[in-house]
């Protein structure tokens, strides 16, 4: 199992053309998604989403076999016990990522310029690694002796390891690293600390999360979004395959881990921006609907009202035609009025009906949009499971 002589002199490729446009396109979502308005009971949704997402993440990717249902069911259910007592652990991983989410947050919320130190990154493992049994670790606590990370062997001592998280902040918060930009920062804060492995276990997720918290303080990962550990987990491969790169095959540059950090950011950020696009897309196609209903002088008519409460009761999932005629606001009402109150909502491209299913029809909405289409040229990322057509990133200008 190889060494690595852990050391804080690996250079970054400033000048790298790929670096630059990730890190260009990175900050260009950020602000898009940043700056599109959104009602409070929609981001508090976004954000259960998005936390939903980076919590799997950060637990898959330690081997938590916990599914994306079992984790919204957890979250849901922050007083009562969720999965069968011989799957307390997993639970328990769950919860604790969660708390390190909300944390964060809050943290940065109080104080947006606090500086990372060893005390926070502790704070961080305690709270990562809390109510669990796992090996030779103490929770907020260095380690004192050995450790293994996959095929890779990190610094042996705790006295070392002690010695080496100093430097690591001493240098984090002088220049040159100082005067990096924050998105690089925190990756490769995520790099060093992994390297380290200060603690007895936890030390991937603590590593993800202070990476985390570092794109929160600079507002980049926007609207809730406070991870990659979802991009991570999807190419879990790639990510050892990365970190081992630069330890062992490039001659101290972390510039090919950076980058493939960025891809991963760009790719999170456009799920992102996808998601809100979409959610303010149904506000707008809503106050359509209500303009269209009262430029046909529906409001007034039975008919009219049916239709209407019809249309707001949808959301984007389809559904069933056999829940559309058992709806309440048809008790009573005979099937032939309720295909005339579809046939007019059809007419007015308000819904359309695909493989048995009713669902709002949002593409009417395309007709006022003002987009432009902006190239990623984002090497890989268009193989992205998270990203999936990329030829164009669809920006919804103002």
């Amino acid at each position: 199992m190889p060494y690595w002589n852990v050391h804080f002199d690996l250079k970054i490729d400033f000048t790298s053309g790929e670096l630059i446009k990730l890190v260009e396109r990175s900050r260009a979502l950020a602000m898009v998604i940043t700056d599109i308005p959104i009602p409070p009971y929609l981001q508090e949704r976004l954000d259960v989403v998005n936390i939903m997402r980076a919590v799997r993440g950060t637990t898959a990717i330690e081997g938590a076999q916990v599914s994306t249902q079992e984790v919204r069911e957890i979250m849901d259910s922050p007083n009562k016990r969720t999965l069968p007592p011989s799957r307390e652990r997993d639970e328990q991983e769950v919860r604790n990522a969660q708390l390190v989410m909300y944390f964060i947050a809050s943290l940065i919320k109080k104080k947006p310029n606090r500086p990372l130190t060893e005390p926070l990154i502790c704070n961080i493992h305690k709270l990562m690694t809390k109510d669990i049994d796992y090996q030779n670790n103490t929770p907020g606590k260095y380690r004192n002796g050995p450790v293994t990370a996959a095929d890779y062997l990190p610094p042996e001592s705790g006295e070392e390891v002690r010695d080496l998280m100093k430097q690591f902040i001493e240098r984090f918060s002088t220049p040159p690293m100082v005067n990096w930009d924050p998105i690089i920062r925190a990756l490769a804060a995520h790099f060093y600390l992994i390297s380290i492995h200060p603690f007895g276990d936890g030390n991937g997720r603590t590593s993800r999360a202070v990476e985390g918290l570092l794109l929160y303080q600079a507002k980049v990962n926007a609207r809730g979004f406070y991870s990659l550990a979802n991009y991570y987990y999807q190419h879990r491969e790639e990510y050892v395959r990365n970190l081992d790169n630069v330890r062992f095959n490039t001659e101290g540059d972390l510039t090919p881990f950076i980058i493939f950090g960025l891809r991963g950011l760009a790719s999170e950020l456009q799920s992102v921006h996808a998601d809100v696009l979409q959610e303010v897309k149904m506000i707008s196609f809503r106050d359509y609907a209500r303009e269209t209903f009262f430029a046909h002088g529906l409001f007034d008519t039975k008919a009219g009202a049916r239709g209407f409460h019809l249309l707001m009761s949808l959301n984007r999932d389809p559904v069933p035609m056999s829940e559309v005629y058992a709806h309440p606001i048809y008790k009573d009402i005979g099937r032939r009025t309720i295909q005339r109150d579809l046939k007019f909502l059809r007419e007015q491209n308000l819904v359309k009906i695909q493989d048995g299913a009713l669902m709002p029809n949002l593409d009417v909405m395309n007709q006022f949009t003002a987009v432009k289409e902006l190239e990623l040229g984002i090497p890989g990322l268009a193989d992205s499971e998270e990203v999936g057509d990329v030829e164009g990133i669809q920006l919804a200008l103002e």
